[in-house]
């Protein structure tokens, strides 16, 4: 079983409130983009994650890929059983090794199984996003109720993980139709500034130089576009591939592309990872994962490596950060300028007795806030965001109240302006 100390946790440390940029051979990392939907597989993905140097695993379960359903004819049953069954089994078995996203494939005249509602029952379950696939030949835009779904994704912050727009055809080119998904998927994002959008596979525009160019032009117009690497350096077209531009834009968009490997049943190798680890890690000639062409490795600077392999998902998806910290990595709240304002600001109150001299009031909140609001007895004050996780009302601010109980409200607000408030009541007392 995979423990923290087998790990050389060797670290070259930024300024004392930032983020550790670890080393290839002790830094986390977050496959976010595999399949899996059963207890053996996830004994193979973890069995495999302890030869490579993995951390976790986010599989993505399409009903397409639940065993007791079939093809079109598949029920959202089994998946709204994954609570009470596969994710009890990760916990106690596999230290939470993998996390879980209800996936939906979508049927033109049934559009998407799980219901505006579910989406805050699925983060209150454990799950972490929702993928999304349009079936057959129905655009993004045109799904039932798509646009119902993201606003309520975004104010949730789930994200939309492995969204899989269409498939472009060969490793050669492009099919004709293609780019029309694309192109509609990506305005789809635009008209949902609040919802992150993962796009599978790299969008399949960082195959080629074309692409790598048209993908920058997405990056710099749409803050809430993303994309993983599942499956890329498979489709890389040599003759149109440049390593030193895809290793450029890799370097200038770390913030924006995830570790994924579309890896399905848990029965990849870790030799296959590891080819994976030599393409991103080093210039060796290499055909990564998959068995794509053999190219010279891109030998990816360690903050790019750092961002790519797990800060961009403990920033953009549910729970990865705090399980991350609970295997021993600090995975801070904030990188420079790069902060956890995708997630919204989860929020709490430490309940505080306050007696003669005082003390501050003080909670968790869950990213870097624009604005923190406490409001006690009708009385708004600024709290202060340390940064790390904490908040605090200095005692000061305190000393005005009479003797009694109280509730502390407490709002925070993220730059995108996401917005959450405490859910506890009465956990102030002053004597």
């Amino acid at each position: 079983m995979w423990t923290v100390a087998m790990v050389c946790l060797l670290a070259i440390t930024a300024s004392a409130d930032q983020q550790k940029i670890y080393l290839p051979s002790a830094m986390p990392r977050v496959d976010m983009h595999t399949h899996m939907d059963a207890t053996n597989q996830y004994d193979k993905a973890v069995a495999a994650m302890d030869g490579w140097g993995g951390t976790l695993t986010i599989t993505l379960n399409g009903l397409f890929w639940v065993k007791d359903n079939v093809g079109s004819n598949a029920s959202p049953v089994s998946v709204r059983q994954i609570p009470t069954n596969d994710m009890v089994y990760v916990k106690e078995k596999l230290n939470n090794r993998i996390l879980f996203v209800p996936g939906a494939f979508t049927i033109p005249s049934k559009g998407i199984w799980w219901n505006v509602d579910e989406i805050k029952t699925f983060k209150e379950q454990g799950f972490v996003g929702l993928k999304l696939w349009p079936h057959g030949k129905i655009l993004s835009s045109k799904i039932k109720m798509i646009h119902e779904h993201l606003d309520e994704a975004g104010h949730q912050g789930m994200p939309l993980i492995g969204m899989h727009v269409g498939d472009p055809g060969s490793a050669k080119s492009n099919n004709v139709a293609f780019p029309k998904f694309e192109d509609d998927a990506v305005e789809v994002a635009k008209g949902h500034p609040q919802t992150t959008f993962i796009f599978a596979h790299g969008l399949f525009m960082l195959e080629n130089d074309a692409g790598l160019d048209k993908l920058s032009g997405i990056f710099d117009k749409y803050p809430n576009v993303f994309v993983d690497l599942s499956y890329v350096h498979n489709m890389r077209q040599e003759e149109h591939y440049t390593v030193s531009k895809a290793r450029d834009f890799y370097i200038k968009y770390k913030d924006r592309i995830l570790f994924g490997t579309d890896v399905f049943g848990g029965g990849a190798k870790a030799e296959a990872f590891l080819k994976e680890r030599k393409l991103l890690e080093t210039e060796e000639v290499t055909s990564g994962m998959h068995r794509g062409p053999a190219l010279k490795g891109l030998n990816l600077p360690n903050d790019v490596l750092n961002h790519i392999y797990y800060w961009n998902s403990a920033r953009l998806i549910p729970r990865v950060r705090q399980e991350l910290e609970k295997h021993g990595f600090k995975i801070g709240y904030e990188l420079g300028d790069f902060k956890f304002d995708r997630l919204p600001p989860d929020v709490t109150v430490n309940p505080l007795t306050l007696k003669a001299g005082g003390a501050d009031l003080t909670g968790t909140v869950g990213c870097v806030t624009e604005s923190l609001v406490i409001e006690i007895a009708g009385k708004c004050f600024d709290a202060i965001d340390n940064r790390d996780g904490t908040w605090k009302l200095p005692k000061e601010k305190l000393g005005a109240l009479p003797a009694g109980t109280y509730d502390v409200k407490v709002t925070a607000k993220n730059a995108i302006g996401l917005v959450r408030m405490d859910t506890t009541t009465n956990e102030l007392i002053v004597r």
